[in-house]
């Protein structure tokens, strides 16, 4: 084969490896507020006390009977308090009603979040709650392998083990 075939054989196969790697840990989509009903950029009042860790205008929301549920670009609070490892926030959420095993459009649930971005007091909480441990999203993972992949989360592969 001549040089030049090699290299570009070379060139070829690391692009490839290249890709397939980054294919092997894409994380799940991650909730990003852009635009709604409520204006082009702006997150309803509970979204957004939610993603600015605001716990005590959280309470008042939620106090006052804003939907604990309430769904902004296919997440709830709780969604984005489990990506973000606002603990405090998801724990006030659940208090109040939130689901614990809300599916977003692609599969996601806030347990998937968590375990992916090693949130681990949050998948206690979670799992405390009846998150579901099972449930895949559209790559075919579960918490367990975004945990997994991590490789650096050993006490959040050994709560997503435990028998339930």
């Amino acid at each position: 084969m001549p040089r030049h075939s090699r290299t570009l054989l070379a060139a070829l196969i690391a692009i490839m490896a290249a890709n397939l790697t980054g294919c092997a840990m894409s994380p799940p989509t991650q909730p990003s507020p852009a635009a709604d009903s409520t204006g082009p950029t702006s997150a309803p009042p509970l979204i957004a006390a939610t993603l600015a860790d605001d716990i005590d205008a959280v309470r008042s929301h939620l106090a006052s009977g804003t939907n604990p549920n309430l769904v902004y670009h296919t997440n709830t609070a709780l969604t984005y308090a489990a990506r973000d490892g606002f603990t405090d926030i998801a724990e006030l959420l659940i208090d109040y009603g939130a689901e614990v095993n809300w599916v977003d459009g692609e599969g996601v649930t806030p347990l998937i979040l968590a375990a992916f971005k090693g949130h681990t007091e949050l998948v206690a909480l979670l799992l405390n709650h009846g998150a579901d441990v099972n449930v895949i999203d559209q790559w075919d993972r579960t918490a367990l392998d975004y945990a997994l992949r991590r490789g650096e989360d050993d006490a959040i592969v050994e709560m997503l083990r435990q028998p339930r």
